[in-house]
């Protein structure tokens, strides 16, 4: 709980932004505008909630994957295991290569296949996460591993 990531936010996000830009706003509000200091206060937080309803969002966009849409297909009903998963993966990916290597210049020829080989990961993903594993973490391991290798844009994207 208390890493070097937990101070940043609470002495950066919280102190810093939310403490500092709250006490200027309730002198600007209260004292500056006149304001009486309870609808002032009101006032203050709804506007400090506005603003940081989306710093907020950009702070934990990876710690709750559930807050933004995940997966693009629908959920494939049945029970599955990661092993399944791996055979239909293998499954898939066969028929793409296949798909491709006739054409790889028509993406029209091998496009469905390649959507379904997507499909069949992100229901491992699925599988995955509902068995208890941590893929937020290991999806945050590989970008900051290849951050370090340079293999991104200097922006991020």
């Amino acid at each position: 709980m208390f890493s070097r990531e937990w101070f940043v936010y609470v002495f950066g996000r919280w102190i810093l932004l939310s403490g500092i830009a709250g006490a200027i706003m309730q002198v600007i509000i209260a004292d500056k505008i006149g304001v009486p200091t309870f609808p002032a206060f009101l006032l203050n937080q709804l506007i400090l909630a506005s603003v940081f309803w989306y710093v907020d969002k950009y702070i934990f966009q990876r710690h709750f994957g559930s807050v933004k849409q995940m997966f693009k297909f629908p959920r494939v009903r049945g029970e599955f295991t990661p092993a399944h998963q791996f055979d239909k993966i293998a499954e898939e990916y066969s028929q793409f290569a296949e798909a491709y290597r006739k054409s790889p210049e028509d993406h029209s020829q091998w496009l469905h296949e390649f959507l379904d080989l997507s499909h069949a990961v992100e229901m491992t993903e699925r599988v995955l996460r509902e068995q208890g594993a941590d893929v937020n973490g290991e999806f945050y391991k590989i970008v900051q591993q290849n951050k370090g290798k340079g293999l991104y844009d200097s922006n991020g994207s």
